[in-house]
């Protein structure tokens, strides 16, 4: 409602109001995968305060990550201990809708057949893998070549906290974040020292380092360990916001029509509802920043499937900027 300002005075005067907006950041459930104390619970468990993790193994690494989540304000944790097959250990998660991020100190092969399987599913997925060597986390990024994993370096011996306050960082922000630069909630011990040669390396791997910056600890760029498609070099996929972005229209658009399938019939008119309900979602995305452009959708029945409805969609990425390169001429 209009209020109109109670003077008589000549003016310009505002009229506003002020609503939450329900595409702010809210936090995604985080779950960490790890080695555990002896007597750890099997299992997923629920964690929701420092005491709930005592549980997990004093110092252990499963324990070092969901402190640092729980003091990023990632609650509740699930945690998940890993023996010799990680494989089990990601399983135990695997169908929770609400697991958004994941972050693990090791596994690397089983933590990629993890996210692709959740991907599958329906349940898109991120993951943040913590490996303190530089040349080994390098060797580990070549080798797994995943666009749903990170892979986090800082050199130092402490990089479980580190990868665990990252993997909060992406739970918070999702794909409107900006995460070149960007100043993690860490609130541990950082003793990593990464020279810019290994920076360099580190990047051109697929590898995502960090540095202490006026002693706050940030990422210098988030990438993932996506570098190659078909043994050919390929950075489509090396920023972490791209596939977020990806992910994050892929997966509204779906809730925005999965609650339309039951009960409806492959009309024209049902076709144009879809059209519609798609093209307003994509407008949502494209107003939050998270797409550039987009195409209108286009739905029709399957020529060969009456029961099977295609919505076709094209729309553009709005890339996250990691460099400003200032061209200059100057006359003297």
């Amino acid at each position: 409602m209009i209020q109109i300002p109670n003077t008589m005075r000549p003016g310009v005067f505002i009229s506003s109001s002020v609503r939450a907006s329900a595409s702010g950041n809210t936090v995604r459930t985080v779950a960490a995968v790890g080695q555990a104390g002896a007597d750890a619970p099997q299992g997923c468990t629920v964690v929701h305060t420092r005491e709930d993790a005592a549980a997990l193994g004093e110092n252990s690494a499963l324990q070092q990550m969901v402190f640092a989540l729980l003091d990023a304000g990632c609650a509740p944790v699930r945690a998940v201990p890993a023996g010799e097959d990680y494989a089990e250990a990601f399983d135990a998660i695997a169908g929770i809708e609400e697991v958004r991020v994941v972050v693990s100190d090791g596994g690397g092969e089983a933590f990629t057949a993890h996210l692709a399987g959740c991907r599958n599913a329906g349940r898109e997925r991120f993951g943040v893998l913590a490996v303190s060597d530089p040349e080994e986390a390098a060797a580990i990024a070549q080798q797994l070549n995943c666009e749903r994993l990170a892979i986090a370096c800082d050199g130092g011996s402490c990089t479980l906290p580190t990868a665990a306050a990252f993997a909060a960082l992406i739970a918070r922000e999702g794909a409107a974040g900006c995460y070149n630069g960007a100043e993690l909630p860490f609130s541990g011990t950082f003793d990593g020292v990464l020279s810019d040669g290994q920076v360099g390396a580190l990047l051109a791997a697929g590898v995502t380092p960090f540095e202490q910056v006026g002693g706050a600890v940030a990422c210098i760029r988030a990438v993932t360990s996506r570098t190659r498609s078909d043994g050919v070099a390929d950075r489509t996929f090396s920023a972490v916001s791209t596939v977020l972005s990806v992910d994050e229209v892929v997966s509204g658009l779906r809730q925005a029509v999965r609650a339309r399938l039951r009960g409806m019939k492959n009309s024209s008119a049902t076709r144009e509802s879809i059209a519609s309900q798609l093209t307003v979602e994509l407008e949502a995305k494209r107003l939050e920043g998270v797409i550039d452009s987009f195409l209108p959708p286009v739905v029709a029945a399957h020529p060969k499937d009456p029961s099977v409805c295609v919505a076709t969609l094209s729309f553009s990425i709005a890339p996250e900027i990691s460099q400003i390169v200032i061209a200059a001429e100057i006359s003297i």
